[in-house]
């Protein structure tokens, strides 16, 4: 029986996960074409000056038990992926100054004993909403269950942090459904957050290693110019020098938007899909400054949320227009190499932090080194002196990953906000272009980051198998 041929399109964590599990059934014989040079998307990681740097800022909210470590686990090859996890009393959370434990020293934000009481039944009853009812709290945002409960504005900031750290949205457009999946599976199920030893590029690498080992090509530095078309059916790819190759299927890891309107072409859509494409909007954007320090500064802590005040819709609408702030204060901060320290030279320290930011605010060199000093000095708010340990500072902005990947959609891609989850996620299967498929994390399910990429992956692989995904 001959095997199924297969083009998939982007190497990033769907990409290159779907690439390894087709492969591996020994039914289908699969290339996988990436544009860029180095396999992983937005998850790729670079070397630059000895520090191992990944392109966007990452933990992994499940690690090994989520869906990434599930598509090892269908790979048979659960070790592939080293982790260090990341326990709550490694984590700090830095409010307005304080830093304490998360959530076992809530107290100290200086909430009421009611109030305090109001927001533990809040965070209980929410994760503990019946697995058959979520769909229906899909539908209602997270400030509207809020209201039910709390009453000091500090608390509505506190879990709206807490919305933009997971979706990279605002609170009021976060569905309370896919906020206490997300939040029940991360905090009470699986108990697993943490980073992959040697980057977050080694998930998609493994993928890939075990791609190759079963017989898949893998094509760098390859761009697809389309995906052909004939009688409403995807027949093969062409590559920018005319170069045309038949397959079976092709599977897209390049985003819903772009396959939609440069890959395949409009004119292979009815107008009313592609009224739906246009109308499905992008999470919000994320830049990224990566800070090499001259010596190990922060001794214990492997990660910090930083939270400087009490307006943060507020000031995410302000970074949103553009505004560069003079002082960034609301930060995922993971520091690299306390967890992993093979990430730079020995006697070094690498840390990166991230925050949202416009899209178009860092178009010149000026506003790039505003946006550098920015988080300097909200950096050495929480790290005193840190300033006077700076090798060199890196900031990548929004915009520097969109035009890496030729595509809009920093930093998610198609957003986990109401009226765009569960059902109202596009496709798997496109409903017009027989034998295209959809495996992004603009068609994943459920998940975190990149774990919504992997999502799809695990979900198209059950698909297209007949195999149950876990």
């Amino acid at each position: 029986m001959s095997r199924i041929k297969t083009a998939v399109i982007g190497s990033g964590i769907a990409g290159s996960g779907i690439a390894a599990l087709l492969a591996r059934t020994g039914d289908y014989e699969v290339d996988l074409y990436e544009a860029n040079g180095i396999v992983g998307g937005r998850f790729a990681t670079v070397m630059h000056q000895g520090f191992r740097l990944d392109i966007g800022c990452h933990m992994i909210a499940n690690g090994p038990r989520g869906a990434m470590g599930k598509i090892l686990d269908l790979l048979g090859e659960p070790e592939a992926v080293r982790w260090r996890h990341v326990s709550m009393e490694e984590s700090i959370f830095f409010f307005k100054g304080t830093p304490l434990h998360f959530p076992s020293e809530i107290d100290r934000i200086g909430f009421t004993q009611e109030e305090l009481g109001r927001l533990m039944q809040f965070f209980s009853d929410t994760l503990s909403i019946p697995e058959k009812d979520l769909p229906a709290w899909d539908d209602r945002s997270l400030v509207d269950r809020m209201e039910g409960y709390l009453r000091d504005p500090r608390a509505r900031t506190l879990f709206g942090y807490l919305s933009s750290i997971y979706f990279v949205v605002h609170d009021d457009e976060t569905p309370v459904g896919e906020w206490a999946r997300c939040s029940r599976e991360m905090m009470v199920e699986n108990l697993s957050g943490g980073y992959p030893i040697g980057g977050t590029g080694a998930i998609p690498r493994a993928y890939v290693e075990i791609f190759e080992r079963h017989g898949g090509r893998l094509h760098l530095a390859c761009p697809v110019r389309r995906i052909l078309v004939e009688d409403g059916r995807a027949c093969g790819i062409e590559l920018p020098d005319g170069t045309r190759r038949p397959y079976d299927l092709v599977i897209s890891n390049a985003g819903l938007k772009p396959t939609v309107g440069k890959l395949v072409g409009r004119q292979n859509y009815p107008e009313t899909f592609l009224e739906k494409v246009d109308g499905y909007t992008h999470s919000l954007a994320w830049g990224v400054a990566k800070v090499a320090l001259d010596e190990p500064v922060i001794r214990d802590t492997v990660f910090v949320l930083c939270m400087g005040g009490d307006d943060l819709n507020d000031r995410m609408k302000e970074l949103e227009k553009g505004h560069i702030p003079d002082k960034m204060d609301f930060m995922m901060i993971p520091v690299i190499s306390n967890l992993d320290p093979s990430a730079c030279p020995s006697g070094r320290q690498l840390l990166v932090a991230g925050g949202v930011a416009g899209l178009r605010s860092c178009s010149t060199s000026a506003e790039r080194e505003k946006w550098k000093q920015a988080y300097l000095r909200g950096l050495e708010e929480v790290f005193p002196g840190i300033g006077r340990h700076v090798l060199w500072m890196e900031y990548t902005s929004p915009g520097d990953i969109d035009n890496l990947f030729g595509k809009d959609g920093c930093v998610i891609g198609i957003s986990q906000k109401l009226g765009q989850v569960g059902a109202n996620r596009p496709p798997l299967a496109d409903p017009f272009v027989r034998n295209l498929y959809h495996c992004s994390a603009d068609s994943g399910l459920h998940g975190i980051g990149g774990e919504l990429a992997a999502d799809s992956a695990l979900r198209l692989y059950a698909l297209l198998s007949g195999r149950e995904a876990p």
